[in-house]
């Protein structure tokens, strides 16, 4: 009898204290965009949006004492949501969206390069969530290409975390604010 109470002790607490890993969700983009607006005749296109990151499924990990303990996982389409929330501050910043390349004056080509967040178990008290997206845009206007790189980094200090949905808030806000990044 002893053995079974032994073993079940065992079973609760190594289950109990373990990392509880799910998949991470991104919402919508929430539009709260507050920055100039342009109204003008600029017809802009989007050619692509792609996520060009070779494991797509892999958003970060977390940490403890300096080595990797669990991997951040998600199943989000990346490249939708940026071409919608991307499409959403466009049209409030008053930009014409054309859906034919031949009709626009300004072609945008996004690309999403790193998405990466990485928890500390190991720090308490400091800042121990830090979060970093880029972005790499290409804009081409009467036969002009810039290509433009915007890298969102953040860092904050959250509880501490047994399950990977304690980040998902912190991935909205480096979304959000990536977005509004590239259209400011």
């Amino acid at each position: 009898m002893k053995k079974i109470y032994s073993l079940v002790a065992i079973v609760f607490l190594s289950t109990g204290c373990s990392y509880n890993n799910e998949a991470i969700e991104l919402s919508a983009y929430k539009l709260n965009y507050i920055s100039k607006t342009i109204n003008d005749s600029n017809n802009i296109s989007f050619l692509s949006v792609t996520d060009i990151r070779e494991d797509k499924t892999s958003i970060g990990y977390v940490l403890v004492n300096d080595k990797v303990d669990t991997k951040f996982y998600s199943h989000v389409d990346f490249a939708g949501r940026y071409r919608d929330g991307l499409s959403k501050v466009l049209k409030a910043a008053k930009f014409n969206l054309v859906n034919n390349p031949a009709d626009a004056n300004t072609k945008i080509d996004v690309k999403i390069k790193d998405i990466q967040l990485i928890y500390n178990d190991t720090d308490k008290l400091n800042e121990n969530l830090h979060g970093k997206i880029v972005v790499e845009v290409t804009l081409t206007k009467a036969g002009t290409v810039n290509v433009l790189t915007f890298t969102q980094k953040q860092g904050m200090w959250i509880k501490p975390s047994y399950t990977s949905k304690d980040v998902e808030p912190f991935l909205n806000t480096l979304f959000t604010d990536s977005i509004d990044d590239i259209v400011s």
